[in-house]
């Protein structure tokens, strides 16, 4: 044991002594509880709102990509393709097919582009319809002028604040009462307000919808949760399984939460929250997919996944309590959890306040203890492309 000397500074504690925020609290005593999602949340970073009408801004990555409609001939150098939104002179168009890139010299119109074919070592070749033309970078003369500039769109996702509020209350005498072992009543007032509490914003988190309602005495306002903001701005994200699923069908459900990432240091990685049913579709499929063999030496068998891995990626798989409380049949969402943020108000992450105890003041009087929980934020999904949900998991092949 070593003793310090000066100024006590956050250094000298070791983190795990640090208080930690309720989310991060819930992560470390309760990870499979009935708000993972929330609890996630504190490994995900969060940002800061400042006023109850909360937007947020998204940029997604563009890859330009068109094709032929009916194709060109070999010695043509106007090409018509679907479309010439976002190009620009000095792309170079790559044809898989035939392996021949292009060179960008003029756009026309919409969908006409002027190029120099063969541009590179493999030589012209008839463009065929619905042949693929995709940007390989670009190339500019010596002492060339500026090329045009490019922007990626910015979309602004309007939002609001939501205020979460959930209180425990006793009479004293059952504060002073002893619980079966000697558990305090209090404590488990206490905990149980937290769990509904951390329900109330998991909840908000995966189903809620924007609105600012301001009919009444004071306004009232909900947040945009996952789901929503995934079939606003991504709706060819959320798909639905067919009767059964093979694991080739369970792939291209996946697919479509890899086109995009948020955190190119961690891109092939997702969360897959789901139902009961959805797992054990997930984990029929790994079953189906593979083979068991049995020693005689074995006192136990049977297959438990936990992550499923294809060639886009990795993807941990979480059954949630609440899809099971609620009673969905065959739901998975697939989040990129850096995507995924929460804004709080100041000084509103999880207030806690109480009354009665410890010589508190008694509120409006009564012979009783009690308290309440409050939480103000905002669901940010900054990149509702790289996420998917997944509904109508049945059964597996």
């Amino acid at each position: 044991m070593a003793l310090l000397n000066g100024v006590f500074n956050t250094s000298m504690n070791p983190a795990e002594l640090n208080t930690r925020s309720f989310a991060g609290t819930l992560l470390r005593l309760f990870p499979n509880g009935s708000a993972p999602m929330f609890a996630l949340s504190s490994q995900s970073g969060k940002s800061k709102a400042k006023a109850s009408t909360h937007g947020y801004f998204s940029k997604t990555m563009t890859f330009i990509r068109t094709t032929s409609p009916a194709g060109d001939l070999v010695g043509a150098t106007s090409l018509t393709v679907d479309s010439t939104v976002g190009m620009t002179v000095g792309m170079v168009l790559h044809n898989p097919r035939t392996r021949e890139n292009v060179l960008v010299t003029a756009i026309t119109n919409a969908t006409v582009v002027v190029v120099v074919r063969a541009f590179g070592r493999v030589a012209a070749a008839a463009i065929n319809a619905a042949d693929v033309l995709m940007q390989v970078g670009t190339a500019f003369a010596e002492n060339s002028a500026r090329p045009t500039a490019r922007q990626l769109a910015t979309t602004y996702i309007p939002n609001f604040t939501q205020i979460f509020r959930n209180a425990w209350a006793l009479s004293d005498t059952a504060r002073a009462s002893l619980a079966e072992q000697g558990y305090s009543n209090v404590a488990e007032s206490r905990k149980d307000a937290a769990m509904f509490h951390a329900v109330d914003i998991e909840s908000a988190m995966i189903w809620g919808q924007p609105k600012m309602d301001t009919t009444g005495s004071q306004p009232i306002h909900a947040t945009q949760g996952v789901i929503d903001a995934m079939e606003q701005y991504a709706p060819g994200n959320t798909n639905t399984a067919g009767p059964t699923t093979t694991f080739a069908q369970l792939v291209s459900l996946l697919e479509p939460a890899f086109q995009f990432s948020t955190d190119m240091s961690n891109a092939k990685t997702r969360t897959l929250f789901g139902d009961s049913q959805a797992i054990k579709v997930i984990n029929d499929v790994g079953r189906a997919s593979g083979q068991v063999y049995i020693t005689q030496n074995e006192t136990s068998f049977g297959m438990n996944f936990t992550k499923f891995k294809f060639y886009k990626g990795e993807v941990n798989i979480i059954e949630h309590p609440l899809m099971n409380g609620l009673g969905l049949q065959g739901t998975a969402l697939v989040l990129d959890m850096p995507a995924l943020k929460l804004a709080y108000m100041d000084d509103r992450d999880t207030k806690a306040e109480e009354y009665g105890a410890g010589g508190k003041i008694v509120e409006n009087g009564t012979d009783g203890v009690g308290g309440s929980l409050t939480t103000e934020l905002a669901v940010e999904l900054v990149n509702p492309y790289s996420c998917a949900l997944i509904e109508g998991l049945t059964a597996a092949v």
